[in-house]
């Protein structure tokens, strides 16, 4: 690998509407930056700032192309849906990726029947959401059944997208994938639970699997962990 710095770091933050994802990202940012790194932490459109309108995987690979493109080879690190879009990107393009690292990562579906229910009324939602931003309590019951605040609270285009993503497995595409990998994984994950860590693990050839002592989101929660896996990672020279 070459040693040569800064060596360009891509952050992929995951689905949701909220702008301010990227402020609870800085910490991590900040570490890789004083570290020597050259971090890059951008808003993805159609999420937290863009046109509105939905976007597909496809082109979120060509947004993501056309920004990765420009600097060469870089370390991608992902994180839930940042991770969807890395791995895909990986296995499109393995010339512009030194290192893939996966946090948690999303493009795996989750097939018990808490999830399956989940889905479910995912989509129904999306088609009648607008209706329970404007009856409080109805609002409030939707939350406490599936817990998808971030989903009921984004516009029409933005529902649409992450059903996009729901509909898209990055799993047939994992053995594919030639790019060294890490895959941390937090233990007390609910979202994208353990097991579907496993499966990035069992699938994808050349990988380093790390269980976390933490939940969905260790890149706000555990940023020094974080960096010191993916750092140490970097640097050696195979996995």
């Amino acid at each position: 690998m070459n040693k040569q710095f800064p060596q360009n770091v891509v952050l992929l933050h995951g689905w949701t509407p909220d702008a301010t994802v990227i402020d609870r990202w800085k910490p991590l940012k900040e570490i890789f930056e004083k570290e020597g790194y050259k971090a890059h932490l951008w808003k993805i459109p159609g999420l937290t700032t863009g046109p509105k309108k939905s976007f597909t995987i496809n082109e979120y690979q060509s947004w993501l192309l056309g920004k990765i493109k420009p600097m060469g080879k870089v370390v991608l690190v992902g994180h839930s849906f940042g991770g969807q879009l890395a791995t895909i990107f990986a296995h499109n393009h393995p010339d512009l990726i030194e290192k893939l690292v996966l946090v948690n990562s999303s493009g795996i579906r989750d097939f018990t029947p808490k999830k399956v229910i989940k889905r479910t009324s995912l989509k129904i939602l999306s088609k009648i959401g607008f209706i329970f931003k404007k009856i409080n309590f109805l609002r409030k019951i939707v939350y406490k059944i599936i817990r998808e605040k971030d989903y009921l609270e984004a516009n029409k285009y933005q529902r649409e997208t992450i059903n996009n993503a729901l509909s898209y497995s990055v799993k047939p595409i994992l053995s594919k994938i030639s790019i060294p990998t890490l895959i941390l994984w937090g233990i007390n994950d609910q979202t994208t639970p353990i097991y579907l860590g496993r499966i990035f693990q069992q699938n994808i050839p050349n990988n380093k699997f790390i269980e976390l002592p933490t939940r969905h989101s260790p890149v706000y929660t555990h940023p020094e962990l974080v960096f010191n896996h993916i750092n140490k990672f970097i640097k050696e020279k195979s996995i």
